[in-house]
């Protein structure tokens, strides 16, 4: 292996040059946090560990299943989903700093003095100088090749032990069971997708809640193609970080109640019990039978949302009712749980500005179905049950006052901003395929790789960033994405977006043609390296 060139960090040589027009190469850089990332859970064995139990979908192994995931999850970092932009992931990003030479170096071209790429490959069938350690078609079929499920098997059972193994799964075992809609474009080749009338704000509608809806209302109604992401995450009191403990990928019709109890129950008879101990739920999980073995059979206290309707909320509600009930004040915040608790409900939710008052009904039985007796909270303005838009959760926890309960099922609003960023910052729907197991390999990896990216956070002492946007972390760690790298030689210089634009308006007159060559040039060749025309 030749040796490595070392590049040093010159500022004014970079600025001295690029005014006289001469540069190697400009990028927006994502090296540091892959390159640490990255370090981390080798340094730990984990990606080792997960290389180990990957069902590989073929018994030769044409490239190591290690580098197979690393890119994988290099890509979700980078946030490039598509295989044909692999060369500029691994031309801008942290593979080649975190694994060290054998896996490529950079350095520069003698003759043209430009920074170059060059990576030895992993078996000697390469004749030439390759600029990416393998061809991003061998991922693809990699990708394609890896059944759904057994993937799927895989998330949810030997990278759960492993996490555990790494004590990834805090003491306090909070859990939260949700699922959310995935949207993808009206193309009936999706494989096992669904289509769905939605409202304006993407809540699936019924043909029965359409009849009984608002003409203007039903007008704006809109026809759309999903799966839906069934998932439990885990995550603490405080909200200090989110990770994905299982997940399923079904048509967006499915109905998502049985497939998270069987979740739970699989992730129980992998992990044992006593890994979770809370679970908290929407009313779209309400199963009685579940939630009673959740409690008498696996030691889990759930707390989830009641229905006005039902028989454990009337009762409840009447007890509450006598003159000697103890209410206490409660103020909800922007994200409290009653908003989310009366979705779907004829009645409006409270304001979330007003005062609330909330009371307790211990040992309520009338929950159908279910072995063991349910605490009530109700959360009300008037200290009326009846009262038009109150509601309620309830628990099988014994131990937690009435509004401690409103604040532990505050948790779970939280999981609709985590959803946000998924799809919004993560790109999780960008689907570059219809292929169910390409879809599903982009739906892993963007879980697997956040759910690492958290605890990585959570564990240098950085957990306050496992709450931001993607583009706000990568704006926290510098020079992460919100710098601009400008190479010219053996030298570099970072840039803010401001520095870099004033710098380039105070190129001089003489200057600025020699620039716009060279930067033309650089366009060409980053468009032929991501298989792309050039402008």
């Amino acid at each position: 292996m030749e040796p490595i060139l070392v590049f040093e960090n010159n500022k004014p040589y970079i600025v001295e040059r690029f005014l006289a027009g001469e540069v190697d190469r400009v990028e927006v850089v994502q090296e540091v946090l892959q390159r640490d990332f990255f370090e981390g859970i080798n340094s730990r064995g984990i990606l080792k560990s997960l290389a180990e139990s990957y069902p590989w979908p073929w018994k030769h192994q044409e490239i190591p299943c290690w580098f197979y995931l690393a890119a994988s999850m290099a890509m979700r970092l980078h946030g490039n989903h598509a295989f044909h932009g692999f060369p500029w992931v691994v031309a801008t990003g942290g593979l080649i700093p975190a694994f060290g030479p054998e896996l490529g170096v950079r350095d520069t071209d003698p003759e043209t003095g430009e920074t170059r790429v060059r990576c030895p490959g992993f078996n000697k069938k390469n004749k030439k100088e390759r600029e990416t350690p393998c061809d991003q078609d061998t991922l693809r079929k990699a990708a394609r090749g890896t059944e759904s499920a057994d993937l799927l098997a895989w998330f949810n059972g030997d990278v759960q032990r492993l996490l555990r193994s790494k004590r990834f799964f805090d003491k306090q075992g909070v859990f939260v069971g949700d699922a959310s809609h995935i949207f993808v474009p009206d193309n009936d080749k999706y494989e096992g997708s669904a289509r769905l009338l939605f409202d304006e704000n993407n809540h699936p509608v019924s043909s029965k809640e359409l009849k009984r809806m608002d003409p203007a209302k039903a007008a704006r109604c809109a026809w759309r193609r999903c799966y839906k992401l069934v998932s439990l995450i885990h995550t603490d009191l405080e909200g200090s970080f989110f990770t994905y403990a299982a997940i399923a990928l079904v048509p967006g019709n499915a109905h998502e109640s049985p497939i998270l109890w069987s979740m739970v129950d699989n992730f129980v008879g992998e992990m044992g019990t006593g890994v979770i101990k809370r679970l908290i739920l929407d009313r779209g999980f309400i199963d009685a039978e579940s939630v009673g073995n959740a409690k008498s059979v696996y030691g889990i206290d759930v707390t989830i949302g009641v229905k006005r309707n039902m028989h454990v909320y009337k009762d409840a509600a009447g007890l509450c009712s006598f003159e000697d009930t103890e209410w206490h004040r409660y103020l909800p915040g922007e994200d409290d749980g009653g908003a989310e608790a009366n979705r779907g409900e004829p009645e409006a939710a409270p304001a979330k500005s007003r005062e609330l008052w909330v009371a307790k009904a211990e040992g309520v039985t009338s929950f159908e179905g279910c072995a063991v007796p349910m605490n009530v909270a109700i959360c009300t303005e008037s200290r009326d049950p009846a009262a038009r838009g109150s509601w309620a959760v309830m628990s099988t926890c014994r131990d937690m006052g009435a509004v401690e309960m409103l604040l532990h099922y505050k948790l779970r609003t939280c999981i609709e901003e985590r959803h946000r960023h998924i799809k919004c910052f993560w790109d999780i729907a960008q689907f570059k395929s219809t292929n169910f197991n390409l879809v599903t390999h982009q739906v892993v990896m963007t879980l697997l790789t956040y759910s690492l990216l958290q605890m990585h956070f959570f564990r240098t002492g950085k957990k306050h960033l496992n709450k931001t946007t993607k583009p706000r972390m990568a704006e926290r760690l510098k020079p992460v994405a919100s710098y601009i790298m400008v190479v010219k030689g053996q030298y570099y210089g970072w840039f803010s977006t401001y520095e870099y634009t004033a710098m380039v308006l105070d190129v001089p007159e003489e200057a600025r043609e020699r620039l716009r060559m060279r930067l033309r040039e650089l366009s060409k060749m980053l468009g032929r390296m991501m298989g792309m025309p050039g402008p």
